[in-house]
């Protein structure tokens, strides 16, 4: 007999210190990802945050949800961003996720988005019939080599014929060489943190002050102190257990000022996991997205990453015209799919960052 379970935040240190938990097939959550939901400021205790269905005490499908506040019409309102969905292969296509979603649902009250999913969830999302696409951002992937992996958070292939072919196009990557020749100008300087300053948390906090999340400084430290992924270079034994990585062989942040003649132009939060290079939060002076682009493309390029996801319009048609230092780029699309309560709370007029819901984190 099938039962839906959820567990809150409150329940949830409780579920992950659970040393029994070592013994199931298979995990409904990863321990650092637990950590950082239970670490979330803008989470309440008894928010639920962890759905599992049961097929006569067998785990077969699991969802979790990451709590947020949107300040939209001049209220805040506590929502919840759902992430990090699977169903057992031997009980797929038996409506089971739609069930999951549909307890989140009336559990949440439809106060709900999501993004950064796949075609199969967004299929799933779709038969609710609950959600819609309520905004799009255009964005670009920017590829430095080439890569055949299925997954972008895995380094190895399990075919030996995908990673010959695979080096076999990137010895024919002319990007290879002319990368060698990017620099930044003179006059630019970058200073490394592995924490941000007050100065780095007030420039962020302007940044998001007119998007929908308004990140505070409480949130920029959590995030940064928190992510969903660890540096690991063998197997663990726990994380085999989880369908979604949560220990790769690399994981980092950079997290960077960028100063031209001494004065202040950027601040960039970069995060490099495994083949993926991605800028969730940064800020800007106008007319230095050429110099940020740079940066970018310099740290992505020397970390090793197969590819840039860039969303932030001036700096996507910056790197544009760094043609001849990645191998190609392809247009990407992001959808925001909210539930129908949601939408009409906010509306559809709204601003975002790239590392909004749970792309900060992965």
């Amino acid at each position: 007999m099938l039962s839906i379970s959820k567990i809150s935040l409150r329940e949830l240190k409780l579920f992950n210190d659970d040393t029994g938990l070592n013994e199931k097939d298979f995990l409904p959550i990863s321990k650092v990802r637990a950590m950082s939901l239970m670490a979330n400021p803008r989470a309440n205790s008894n928010d639920n945050v962890l759905y599992q269905a049961h097929w006569n005490e067998k785990l077969i499908a699991y969802l979790t949800v990451l709590p947020d506040i949107a300040f939209a019409n001049n209220q805040s309102i506590p929502f919840a961003w759902i992430s990090g969905a699977w169903v057992h292969p031997s009980f797929r296509r038996q409506g089971i996720a739609t069930k999951l979603i549909d307890a989140v649902v009336l559990d949440w009250k439809g106060m709900l988005m999501a993004t950064n999913f796949s075609k199969i969830t967004e299929a799933v999302f779709e038969k609710t019939k609950t959600f819609k696409t309520v905004k799009k951002i255009e964005g670009q992937r920017f590829f430095l080599r080439k890569t055949l992996l299925s997954s972008y958070n895995c380094c190895s292939h399990s075919n030996p014929i995908t990673y010959i072919t695979e080096k076999f196009i990137n010895l024919l990557n002319h990007s290879n060489l002319t990368r060698k020749f990017l620099k930044i100008p003179k006059n630019i300087e970058i200073e490394y943190f592995t924490r941000p300053d007050d100065e780095i948390l007030n420039k962020l906090t302007l940044a998001t002050a007119n998007t929908l999340t308004k990140r505070s400084t409480e949130e920029i430290n959590w995030i940064i102190r928190y992510p969903w992924l660890i540096n690991g270079l063998l197997p663990d034994r726990a994380a085999q257990k989880f369908f979604f990585a949560s220990v790769i062989p690399a994981f980092a942040y950079y997290m960077v000022k960028v100063f031209k003649d001494d004065e202040l132009i950027g601040v960039l939060l970069m995060q490099h996991s495994n083949t993926r290079f991605t800028v969730p939060y940064y800020w800007f002076e106008s007319g230095t997205e050429d110099i940020m682009a740079r940066v970018i493309l310099l740290h992505a390029s020397r970390a090793k990453a197969s590819f840039i996801n860039i969303y932030n319009q001036k700096i996507v048609n910056s790197m544009l015209n760094l043609r001849p230092y990645y191998f190609y780029s392809k247009k990407r699309t992001r959808k925001y799919l909210v539930a129908d309560s949601m939408a009409d709370s906010i509306g559809d007029s709204f601003e975002l960052m790239d590392g909004d819901g749970d792309c900060a984190f992965i």
